[in-house]
């Protein structure tokens, strides 16, 4: 009997995970990218399980901070103003889905797609061999001030509605458990669901090598165009290697995944969140924990090539040059609660990539609604690397016909 088969565009960690549970299925897979596995976004972000995120990125409180925000070239969300009118449809979105009802609504889409978060992480890594590489230490969220505290009490109210609960500690206490702390931190709290990996890269690289191993390919080549045939994708034009014929096909391509649905006459209101981070392998300070602060946002995370500085959000397209000065930026920052952070030194990297991001803060997943083979899993935004193993499980779900145990309706493609 022929195995059935399905082609994923995109080797990040939501596209091998697409890949490794369709393969648990019995699908012979083949991963598709123009760079190896783990090379884009899943690379450079803050390796962190974020699960109890589960209030959207913008909400009332927040959109209130993004005017001030945007006159600081380096703050922690900045747009280069020529590329604004392209931006605005997203932007005006981003305001409707920030109105109450619409946070409401997206808070429990969200929830829903955090409830196997650590478990479909696990059984990726474990076949893997590399779950040593999960941290499941909850991070530590720093505040400057009683007033910054307090002016997160909705979030925390909401989230320990969802069964997630942020523990308040004195700043005395953070420092005994983070002795590298500075005096300024006035107190933290813990997140309620946040651990990390100690190396996000390696984890998708990990998971893509097993996949191999087990039968799968992956194929380092560019998608040029999707060939249909009736309503139906029957192939991919690959830049070198000419036609690539699918039967089923799910597209994981993150920032770029829009373009693709958009030759499949589907419009999708997706935009490049351009992230930054600086490693610094000499660092002067030692972590047992990722710490996030809610002065400047940005994310502190002890990894396997030292500590990641990560964070900051920049609207420019998929195509504008690196403003490295952006990474720069979160040293700064975090040397006012780390103050043995050494100076960034030659072994020092910076970078920038991009994260898919929907005005809505959640992903689309789920079927194509003119392709009858095609199935989508992007636009996570800052979530990629926690929500990745779920949407990869969802997917497989949906191509082998299991139902799912949550609702889907909100991840459709055709909401925008």
């Amino acid at each position: 009997m022929t195995k059935p088969s399905a082609t994923i565009i995109g080797a990040g960690i939501v596209g091998v995970s697409a890949a490794a549970f369709l393969q648990r299925e019995g699908y012979e897979v083949t991963i598709v990218d123009r760079v190896p596995p783990g090379e884009g976004a899943s690379f450079g972000n803050a390796g962190g399980l974020a699960f109890a995120e589960i209030v959207p990125t913008v909400h009332p409180r927040m959109l209130m901070k993004i005017p001030g925000w945007l006159m600081d070239p380096l703050g922690p969300l900045t747009i280069r103003w020529s590329y604004f009118p392209k931006a605005l449809p997203w932007f005006l979105s981003l305001a409707r889905n920030s109105l109450p009802d619409r946070v409401k609504a997206i808070t429990a889409a969200r929830a829903n797609l955090a409830m196997r978060v650590v478990s479909d992480f696990e059984t990726l890594l474990k076949a893997a061999g590399t779950a040593d590489m999960i941290r499941l230490r909850d991070t530590l969220r720093l505040y400057d001030s009683e007033a910054q505290y307090l002016s997160e009490a909705k979030e925390r109210e909401i989230k320990k509605s969802y069964g997630y609960e942020m523990r308040r500690i004195s700043g005395g206490e953070a420092r005994e458990l983070e002795p590298a702390l500075g005096k300024n931190v006035h107190c933290g709290a813990f997140h309620g669901g946040w651990f990390f990996l100690t190396n996000p890269g390696r984890a998708v690289k990990s998971i893509a090598a097993e996949i191999v191993r087990n039968g799968g390919a992956v194929l380092e080549d560019e998608v040029v165009t999707l060939e249909r045939g009736g309503n139906r994708v029957t192939g991919l034009r690959l830049k070198a290697r000419g036609l690539h014929k699918v039967d089923k096909l799910v597209i994981c391509a993150g920032a770029y995944s829009h373009l693709l649905a958009k030759q499949l006459g589907e419009k999708v209101l997706l935009e490049a969140e351009r992230g930054y981070h600086m490693v610094l392998p000499n660092s002067g300070v030692s972590l047992s924990r990722s710490l996030t602060c809610a002065g400047k946002p940005g994310a502190a995370t002890p990894m396997e090539m030292g500590l990641r500085l990560a964070g900051s959000d920049e609207f420019a397209g998929l195509d504008a040059a690196p403003n490295y000065a952006r990474a720069d930026a979160l040293w700064k920052n975090f040397k006012t609660v780390l103050p043995g952070l050494r100076e960034p030194d030659a072994g020092t990297t910076r970078w920038m990539g991009r994260r898919p991001g929907t005005p809505d803060s959640l992903p689309v997943i789920g079927p194509s609604k003119t392709a009858s083979n095609v199935w989508y899993g992007f636009g996570h935004g800052h979530m990629g690397l926690t929500w990745g193993p779920s949407t990869g499980r969802l997917i497989a779900e949906q191509l082998t016909g299991v139902r799912s145990n949550i609702d889907m309706t909100p991840f459709r493609v055709d909401r925008f």
